[in-house]
């Protein structure tokens, strides 16, 4: 045993975040903490995750089977699901439709871009080939009347072609108005099941019972187009867990910011979509309630991408239609924009002859130029390297060396000398760029949606934003920057503190203004809460261990959006009045003063979200015991500032050292193994005592 003795009598939390670029570890083990990065290894994703593991485990005194075999909980989040429609490279996909709606695929609820060139107005992509969509005999009204049996030897014989003739992998099951009455749906699973026992099925009642075909149907068929990648990622990480040791339960996180078993993930597999930015959005919540802050904006940069969203009032906002590309969803996710600027989105010069950055990315392989494994494209890590911000000696801690020279050969073949300016202006250039796109992606979720950023504290991490963080911030004119503790792995973090959750959403469409409209209302609450909470019981929890939310959505009738408000677990009429008030309130916040309707609201979708505790890993606060830069100070190295334009020699410390209680003043780097803190001129920073790195103006 190499760890402590004591050590090996506690049990580890362990949380993973799999990214596009580097997967991430974060481990709590008797109220310590370690973490690990490695690459993102796509041709088997568990490779990278047991190196990071092991990495993690190097902090510990451990190693890693060592580590699993002391896990009582290890939970993941993957961008498998991401990957695989993103590429459009997914299972092949029949559906079975209402007679007389096959065409609603390409209709896609109206799919029109914000563009000027209809030149570029292109059709939605197609998830499956059009003669794999079989029209079966069936009507059900939007009251959830039978108005036309359903053709069960049409539905037989539809599958027996789909399957025996296309050999689909999957059948989604879509027909008119499942969420009224889901029997139709739920009698031709059942025969398609009878006959193909091993096949992929998802009707779109058990996705969603929320009115509009489209959105539902388009989720229900991404369920099915995602499984086979999403099967293959749950079986083989679990086999490898167990084979390395793991000896604790393994759980999947969903974009809707809450952990799932690995058998529900299975069914609903498109749930573990956008897994990453959630857990980043909860560990983020999480930490500004810990330190006094109620409106946060947070920023999270990988290798890939940057997200950000907003936390207003200690709320987390939960979009119950996300749109995934080009397809509208009925998927609730966490809030979250993403953009295409992370430390591997390319630069390059457009047709018009200017510098841009991104969407595209290297990703892991073959990577920034900087790697050396092949990537000829400069990055906005190339562009970090080439201006001295990152050690190319000190990259992963020294695991992954990069090469200085690679990455100005490719900035200057491909920004500078068709720019014609210098290796650091065409540096600054892409450092200038990124930090605009991603300003411009926060001010999106805050100014657009009716928020001053400067009344909200820039949340920021990632393993590449700290060193970007106080020039977006400074652009939006946020004067606070917090940079967390572990802010390299912070999202595998969220995922780590995450309960599970499981939620059901049912349209209603009720003015709420009669005893009977309520009684109505309450009805559907109680029957999407039991539900839940037998879905609960099934994934193996108490009723104790519940908690269980209300809300809806409420909207003006004609209108089309809806904002979601909170409700009690059983609504009055007397309440009522007081709820169209709040939502009046919430919409003339949202929309501005004076354009709220003089007319009643309606209750449009019911949603009931059912939380489980898990136990959690707790971590103690650090003493206050601050340290002077000189003990600081690793070394003092010439940089390229991009915000003063001038290279200058400025102090390089080392995060390690950077104790609680301790202040620096910028210009400066604090360097860590797995991420670069870039603390600009006329900043101060600070570190707390649970590790955070506070940015002000001096």
């Amino acid at each position: 045993m190499t760890g402590d003795s004591n050590e090996s009598t506690k049990e580890a939390f362990v949380g993973v975040d799999v990214g596009g670029t580097h997967t991430d570890v974060q481990v709590v083990l008797g109220g310590k903490q370690a973490r690990g990065k490695a690459l993102t290894t796509y041709d088997d994703f568990s490779r990278g995750v047991l190196e990071a593991v092991g990495v993690a485990g190097e902090g510990l005194g451990l190693s890693a089977p060592e580590l699993l075999s002391q896990t009582r909980m290890f939970v993941n989040a993957t961008t498998v699901v991401t990957n695989t429609i993103t590429q459009l490279k997914g299972a092949k996909v029949g559906v079975l439709v209402t007679k007389g709606f096959k065409d609603e695929f390409r209709f896609a609820g109206g799919p029109r871009l914000r563009l000027v060139d209809d030149h570029l107005q292109t059709n939605v992509p197609d998830l499956f080939e059009r003669r794999d969509v079989l029209e079966i005999d069936e009507r059900i009204d939007y009251q959830g009347t039978t108005l036309v049996e359903l053709n069960r030897e049409q539905v037989a014989a539809a599958a027996r072609q789909l399957v025996e003739s296309s050999q689909v992998d999957a059948i989604a099951i879509c027909f008119l108005s499942s969420y009224a009455n889901p029997a139709h749906e739920q009698a031709a699973a059942e025969i398609v099941r009878s006959m193909y026992p091993d096949l992929f099925i998802t009707t779109s009642a058990a996705v969603s019972a929320v009115r509009g075909e489209y959105r539902r149907w388009i989720t229900t068929v991404l369920n099915c187009f995602v499984h086979e990648h999403a099967e293959r990622f749950i079986h083989t990480l679990r086999a490898k867990l167990r084979e390395a040791g793991l000896s604790g339960a393994v759980a999947f996180f969903q974009g809707l910011g809450g952990a799932i078993s690995g058998e529900r993930a299975e069914q609903l597999p498109l749930s573990l979509l956008g897994a990453g930015p959630a857990g980043g959005a909860i560990s983020a919540n999480e930490l500004a309630r810990r330190m006094g802050y109620k409106n946060v904006l947070l920023g999270d940069m990988g290798g890939t991408s940057f997200d950000t969203g907003i936390i207003y009032d200690n709320e987390i906002h939960i979009e119950k239609a996300i749109r995934i590309n080009r397809f509208r969803t009925v998927l609730p996710m966490v809030d979250v924009v993403s953009v295409g600027a992370g430390g591997g989105s390319i630069a390059w010069i457009s047709e018009r002859g200017g510098p841009q950055v991104g969407p595209q990315s290297a990703g892991s392989t073959p990577g920034p130029a900087a790697y050396g494994r092949g990537g000829t494209e400069p990055t906005v890590t190339d562009a970090m390297v080439s201006i001295g911000l990152v050690d190319p000696d000190n990259y992963l801690g020294g695991r992954v060396q990069l090469s200085a020279e690679l990455a100005q050969g490719a900035l200057r073949k491909r920004i500078a000398e068709p720019m014609g300016w210098s290796l650091d202006e065409a540096s600054g250039a892409v450092h200038d760029l990124v930090v605009a796109n991603m300003a411009t992606a926060v001010r999106e979720v805050s100014v657009n949606k009716g928020h001053d950023p400067r009344d909200f504290v820039f949340l920021a991490y990632g393993g590449t934003l700290p060193g970007f963080a106080w020039q977006i911030a400074a652009a939006l004119g946020i004067s606070t920057v917090v940079i967390p503790d572990n802010s390299p792995v912070f999202c595998a973090r969220g995922v780590l503190i995450s309960d599970f959750v499981l939620r059901a959403d049912r349209t209603v469409e009720s003015p709420m203004l009669t005893e009977e409209q309520v009684q109505q209302v309450n009805d559907a609450a109680r029957e999407l809460t039991a539900d839940v909470v037998a879905q609960m019981r099934e994934e193996g929890f108490t009723d104790d261990q519940l908690e269980i939310a209300h809300s809806g959505d409420f909207q003006y009738i004609g209108q089309v959006h809806a904002l979601p408000m909170s409700l009690p677990e059983k609504t009055k009429l007397e309440d009522v009045p007081r709820l169209q008030e709040r939502f009046t309130e919430l919409y003339e916040r949202t929309y501005g003063p004076g354009t709220a309707w003089p007319t009643p609201p309606q209750l449009l979708n019911y949603t009931v979200t059912v939380t489980a505790k898990v136990p959690h890993p707790e971590v103690a606060p650090h003493p206050l015991q601050p340290t002077g830069i000189d003990g600081m100070r690793k070394a003092d190295r010439e940089i390229y500032l991009p915000d003063l334009r001038e290279r200058r020699t400025v102090p390089i410390l080392d995060e390690a050292r950077f104790t609680p209680g301790s202040r620096v003043k910028g210009p400066c780097v604090i360097e860590a193994v797995d991420t670069t803190v870039y603390v600009p001129a006329g900043v101060r920073a600070t570190r707390d005592e649970h590790r955070n790195i506070v940015m002000t103006a001096r």
